[in-house]
Order: structure tokens, then sequence, then C-alpha cells
């Protein structure tokens, strides 16, 4: 009969998927392995919520076949097993003691099902996890559970913005206390960033600093680089003095001249930084440091009369080398030729590598194509650096896209005469390749020179609003142009 019993207890498994999948999570498949219950094998796929029911019933059922005698002696039983064991499967960058943590089990503690259904919430919620689901066993009265996991794929940085009270070092380490995953980074989804808002919370008020903790996500204008920033609002914390350490070949004096507008506000290190990369950075492009950075701002406390409540801001700076331009390389062009779009791009060999001169040069590439009706041309480049001649050449990669043909050209607000007068004119005939540049030299010298011809008429259109519309359709792949003449 013991021996029975002791074959019984070890047979008992359970398994369980994911109690709460994010949105953006893949539902992990429910699988349930059979539970052997006195030699009879039952096999079960269920929703969770059934298995929240048959999790309690072999709780239920394995205390009762464990306890000596038998359903008929009505001795009380147990609700929660012993957890003896806690793993994991799928972890990558995470260790399984962080993951321990953050879930609250401790092995030794007595669980059930709510116990199981919080932690595995606690997982889920953390954004952790795209997919998760877990097992639970329970042998010889004691339960292991086995969490299988698949990482989200997504981490991004956060930024603590104006903490000017605090170091990196101890933000991070208040964090971690809340968030035992906490690297610098945190999934792009689920509750950690509320987490994190709470601990940084909690910090101000045992410092006892006035202020409130927002998180904001934050991403540059293409929806790339983004950033969780955690600020604190109703600091009123202004920015005193600003240096640039490291800075030589642009006068540290010429940097804080162009950087009135963080002189003028509050401290925020994700605006110093966004203001140093567009505003800053092309000074060094243009001398032909095109790979000079700014590190991450840094804000020491002033305490003084003349800046009460302030910080000093220092940018450090690392400008790297001066470069030469030493050619360019064109990969996929048909319509224009090498030495066409070198003209457009306007570099010589030898010239300075002046970064802010070079995007204005891709630009009158992309009008070239423009002119040949290439309306969607698309470059990409690569610079490829010789840090021995300190020399650079740029390899481009161009997709010219489909070639657009001109469609209709409308003239309204002037009369039927003078609208076919003025559309004689015109020298782009329908379907021929569309030139992007023409329009706007049509209504300076060609619209001029009808006005012109109307006055010696001894008629007067009086000082006419002009303007241009120009309608591609991408799937005829034609422009229509439209000209109109307000009073």
């Amino acid at each position: 009969m013991n021996e029975s019993k002791d074959s019984v207890c070890s047979a008992v498994t359970v398994a369980s998927d994911a109690r709460l999948i994010p949105v953006r999570s893949r539902r992990a498949s429910s699988r349930l392995r059979p539970i052997n219950i006195h030699d009879l094998a039952i096999g079960i796929t269920m929703h969770l919520k059934s298995f929240r029911i048959m999790l309690a019933l072999v709780l239920l059922l394995h205390c009762l076949a464990c306890v000596p005698g038998t359903f008929a002696q009505q001795q009380p039983t147990p609700s929660t097993v012993r957890l003896a064991k806690i793993e994991f499967t799928g972890l990558e960058r995470y260790n399984k003691e962080q993951v321990i943590a953050e879930s609250g089990l401790q092995v030794g503690q007595q669980v059930d099902v709510e116990t199981l259904d919080a932690a595995s919430n606690r997982l889920l919620n953390s954004g952790l996890f795209q997919n998760l689901s877990y097992r639970f066993t329970i042998k010889n009265g004691e339960g292991v559970i086995t969490f299988i996991v698949e990482e989200a794929k997504s981490k991004i940085p956060v930024v603590f913005d104006n903490f000017v009270w605090f170091s990196d070092e101890e933000l991070a380490g208040a964090v971690r206390k809340a968030v035992p995953t906490f690297d610098g980074t945190a999934p792009e989804a689920g509750g950690v960033t509320e987490s994190i808002v709470k601990a940084l919370s909690e910090l101000l008020a045992e410092r006892k600093i006035a202020g409130r903790v927002e998180y904001t996500p934050s991403a540059d204008p293409s929806g790339k680089n983004s950033e969780h920033v955690f600020a604190v609002k109703g600091a009123n914390v202004r920015v005193c003095e600003l240096n640039f350490p490291g800075a030589r070949a642009v006068p540290a004096k010429l940097l804080v001249q162009k950087s009135a507008a963080i002189l003028s506000n509050e401290f925020s290190r994700n605006f110093v930084s966004i203001y140093a990369e567009g505003n800053l950075i092309p000074l060094y492009h243009e001398r032909g440091y095109l790979r000079a950075g700014f590190l991450t701002p840094q804000a020491k406390l002033l305490m003084t009369p003349e800046c009460e409540n302030g910080v000093a801001v220092a940018v450090p700076v690392e400008e790297g080398a001066a470069y030469l331009w030493d050619g360019a390389e064109w990969a996929g062009s048909q319509t224009l030729t090498a030495p066409e779009l070198d003209a457009a791009l306007g570099m010589k060999r030898g010239d300075v590598a002046n970064g802010v001169k070079i995007e204005s040069g891709l630009d009158s590439v992309r009008k070239a194509y423009g002119r040949k009706g290439h309306l969607a041309a698309r470059l990409r480049y690569a610079p490829d650096f010789d840090d021995a001649t300190r020399r650079v050449v740029y390899r481009f990669d161009l997709n010219e896209g489909p070639l657009y043909r001109m469609g209709l050209l409308s003239i309204d607000g002037l009369s039927e005469a003078d609208a076919n007068n003025l559309r004689t004119r015109w020298r782009l005939l329908p379907r021929e390749p569309y030139d992007a540049s023409y329009i706007d030299e049509f209504i300076k010298n060609e619209v001029r020179d009808f006005l012109k011809s109307v006055q010696s008429e001894g008629r007067s259109l009086g000082s006419p609003k002009i303007t241009s519309a120009v309608k591609p359709d991408h799937e005829k792949l034609t422009v229509d142009v439209a000209i109109t003449f307000k009073q």
C-alpha cells in the first residue's frame, strides 16, 4: 500500500500556459501533460481558466492520495504545496536569480494557484518576455515550477533626465531594488516603466526633494533611436554654466555662443543632447570632423548666490580627426553617369570633407534625378574612412525609382483665351518624362513674359497671386500640374 502511494505521488504533473499575454505577444501553445492519479492517465488541453480549476483539483487529489488512510477518513488536507525548485528555460540576457527576484517566488515557500498566478503575472507585466508559459510538477509532496520563456527582442535605453541630486549609479541602484533585471535599459512594453517611476519617486521622497517623476517615451523624427525618458517636473533647475570639455577644433566659446537655447532653459539632459546633435555637430562636420560626437551631458549642482538651485553643465566632445574628400563611388544609377552625379554633388578630391556641403550636394543629386522624371529616387551611403591618410570615400547605393511622365496641365483664374495662350508656352508634352524643376522655371520665365504681353496689349490682370501644385499619380506614374491666378 505504501509503495502504491509513493508511485502516485511521484507521478502527479501539472502544466500551464501563461496567464496574461501582452497585446504585442504571441500566445504560447496550450499543451498540458497527462495527469496520472492511481494509474489513471488523463490527457488535458484547456484554456487557462480551466487550468486553474484543474490545478486546484490536482493539489487536492495529490494531498489526499499522499495522506495515510482513505478518503473516507476525512482528514484535513492542506491547500498549498512547498515549492522546492524554480527553473527557467529560454533565458539568454537575464540570469536566473534576477528573474526569480522579479517573480516574487522563493524556494521553500508554500504555493497555491493564486501564488503561481501572481508570479506569472509579475513576469508577464515586467515586459521582459514576449512569450511565457510554465509547468508545475508535484513530486514527493513538493512542487517544482518551470517557466518556459522567450525574451522580448527590443530593449530601449533609459534616460534619467534631470535628477541632478544623484549620480547615475545611485539612480540605477534605486531602480534595481524595484526591478532586479535593470541594466540601463527597459523593455518596449510592460510595467517596468511604472516600477521605475515608483522607485525614483521614493528616492526623491527619501531625500525630501520636491517634484514629480514623469515618464515620456522619446524617439527621433524618423521613429528611431527610442528612449525611455524619466524627468522630475517642478524641480526648476536652471543652467547657469556651460562648458565643452575636449573642444579644440571648434572653439568652446563658439559652442557656448551657439547654445543660447540651453542656457535659457531649465536643465534637461535629453534636450541638451538633442540640441547639441542638431545644432553643434554641424560646426564640426563643416570642418571635416565627420566622426565628432558629444557624450552624455553631466550636471553639477551650484549653490551660489548668483545661481541658486542651478547647475553647471559639461558636455564632453570627442572630435576625432578631420578628413579630406577622396571621391565618390556610385552604384545603381542608370539614368545619370558618374561624372554627372559628381558634378551634382559638387565635391572635389582633396577638399575638406565638409559634411554640411555633402548633405547639400545630396539634395542636388535628388533634384538631378527629379529633372529626369525620377521623383522618388533614394540614396544610401556609407563613408569609408582611411585613418592613415585622413581621407574619406563615400560609397553611394542608388535606387532611382519609377519614371514619372507628364499628365494634365490645368490653368485657373484666367479667361479661356488667356489660359490657352499660356498653355501654348508649356513645353512638357503629355507622356514625356516629367521634369520636377520645370514648373518653377515656367512661372519665373514664361508666366512673366505672358503678363508683359498682356500689358503690351493695353490690358491689365492686376497683381495676381500665382500658385502652383503638382499631383503625382503613383499608380499611373504621371504628374498633373495646376497653375492658379488669384486676385
